[in-house]
């Protein structure tokens, strides 16, 4: 038998390949007119459900929080030796003015929203001006101020800067009906200090600061006030 050239068995080798398809389709061709004369469905190849669905439900979650949780001005007195009759200390203004011994706080509450929709906030404090400080002149006021840009908008949605009360003269946006004092009076009823409190991560957070003022004939002893937040979905 005489040698077999590179062309000759490249020619078989295709040959071969036809031959085997065309013997499948053969094969399937018959396999299908059996299933057709029982009533059953033809192989077709394809696949019958081309494509694949994944689906996840993110429920709401309202949720706010203290990150900065307290002020602690320590013990102190109204400083009489140099004439003053009252101590000023705030979370805004140092060194206090007519004070003795008190310690600096440069930083008032943070407010956070941590869940994933916007909230309306409300501030209110658990004890009242005369019972923290007294009657004899005494003051307790507090200020709220956007921590990160864009966290606040108003009812209408259309500023990023409203709260209520604002720290600056500018920070309603021009809208001065839905704005407070820049230094408010505190209050024992519930005070919306944000129409729409932002959940997104760079722009979700609120400062309130306060500031007191303690006459020289206050009554001694350790003063505690609370404050509390409530955040309401929207």
């Amino acid at each position: 038998m005489g040698e077999i050239s590179n062309k000759t068995i490249l020619a078989l080798l295709v040959a071969t390949v036809v031959v085997s398809l065309g013997g499948a389709y053969i094969s399937i061709s018959a396999v299908n007119s059996r299933l057709s004369s029982v009533g059953l469905a033809p192989i077709t190849g394809f696949a019958t459900i081309p494509n694949g669905t994944a689906t996840v439900t993110v429920q709401t979650v309202s949720s706010i929080k203290f990150p900065d949780s307290s002020v602690a001005f320590g013990t102190g007195s109204v400083n009489t030796t140099g004439s003053y009759s009252n101590c000023s200390l705030s979370t805004v203004y140092t060194p206090y003015k007519g004070c003795v011994g008190f310690d600096d706080q440069t930083n008032g509450f943070t407010v956070e929203n941590d869940g994933n929709t916007n909230l309306s906030v409300e501030l209110r404090s658990n004890i009242s001006l005369a019972t923290f400080i007294g009657t004899g002149g005494g003051d307790f006021r507090w200020n709220v101020s956007v921590n990160e840009a864009g966290s606040c908008v108003n009812k209408s949605g259309t500023d990023r800067t409203a709260v209520e009360p604002n720290t600056t003269d500018d920070g309603c946006g021009g809208d001065t009906s839905d704005c407070g004092a820049e230094w408010e009076q505190i209050s024992t009823s519930n005070k919306n200090i944000c129409p729409s409190l932002l959940f997104i991560d760079a722009s979700d957070s609120l400062d309130i600061d306060i500031n007191i003022t303690i006459p020289l004939d206050a009554p001694v002893g350790a003063k505690i006030a609370g404050f509390i937040i409530t955040g309401t979905g929207e």
